[in-house]
């Protein structure tokens, strides 16, 4: 989380616990309309626990709930507000805080990471989210009806899961936000993330060392990255690098079996079209397993 949207958090909570003890907190939302500028939003019935509740909808297959909606139906008395700045709304309770960021690929629990296939989407005001990263990251059971496509939320079982600090490594955290901020600093998430994945791949197989730090400063058949020999993977890495190494570290894998990847524009794939196979092209890296 940044620092500004800490401060932002810290400025309005206030108000908007006064606001929610004065109005009330309003469950149901609004319906949505079901098409906007030719994208369809075919609309579900969401119940909790049999109840029902809210309005989801289903885009491109994936079913998205709002986020008020869910913030709601954990029932845990989360104020739930909007930072402009950061486009991002926020919810609070005594015991977590979970955000989306519009368009972000994923949603924050308690400075944990999960990741939104399909992304955040901001809908005429209203910030839509794959409902089920928010149901994994709560341990929410879903029920589904095959007919309708009408969804049960279950939270007999919910629970709200280790905060990141107790969650991640602090040392493999810290060295896989690095290196992917040193080598893909200008990449989009998945370019980032598929970075990730093949310092992870390489200290899981048994042909590189076994920690993500060993893998970095592996030298044994000479300096494996860049940002080892010129330094760079000593510079503090940006916020979204940081996001990256956390979904790598939840077990987000976007590039397959990689273990090597290289920037066709500045060096030589004839090496790894010889030996390796290839497996994916992300930005402006390809990707060899």
């Amino acid at each position: 989380m940044t620092k500004r949207l800490q401060k932002n958090i810290a400025l309005v909570c206030a108000v908007c616990l006064l606001t929610l003890l004065m109005s009330g907190y309003a469950a149901m939302d609004n319906d949505l309309p079901a098409e906007d500028e030719g994208v369809l939003y075919e609309k579900v019935a969401i119940s909790v626990d049999g109840e029902l509740l809210y309005s989801g909808y289903v885009i491109d297959g994936r079913t998205y709930i709002p986020f008020r909606s869910f913030c709601g139906a954990l029932n845990l008395g989360a104020v739930v507000f909007w930072d402009p700045e950061s486009a991002t709304a926020i919810g609070l309770a005594e015991n977590f805080m979970v955000t989306a960021g519009e368009g972000d690929q994923y949603i924050t629990v308690n400075e944990r990471c999960f990741y939104a296939e399909g992304g955040v989407v901001n809908y005429r005001g209203i910030l839509l989210v794959p409902l089920r990263v928010l149901c994994d990251a709560f341990s929410v059971e879903i029920q589904w009806d095959e007919d309708t496509g009408d969804v049960n939320l279950l939270t007999d079982d919910l629970e709200i899961c280790l905060s990141g600090a107790a969650f991640y490594d602090e040392d493999n955290l810290y060295w896989l936000s690095r290196i992917i901020s040193a080598e893909a600093k200008d990449q989009s998430m998945t370019g980032k993330i598929c970075v990730g994945n093949v310092v992870m791949n390489r200290a899981e197989s048994d042909n590189f060392p076994d920690t993500i730090r060993e893998v970095i400063f592996d030298s044994t058949y000479g300096i494996q990255f860049s940002p080892v020999s010129n330094g760079s993977i000593y510079n503090e890495p940006d916020e979204e690098s940081i996001v990256a190494a956390k979904l790598c570290l939840e077990g987000v894998e976007l590039a397959g079996d990689s273990l090597y990847f290289v920037n066709p524009s500045i060096g030589s794939t004839k090496w790894f079209n010889v030996n390796r196979t290839f497996v994916t092209s992300v930005g402006d890296h390809d990707f060899y397993a």
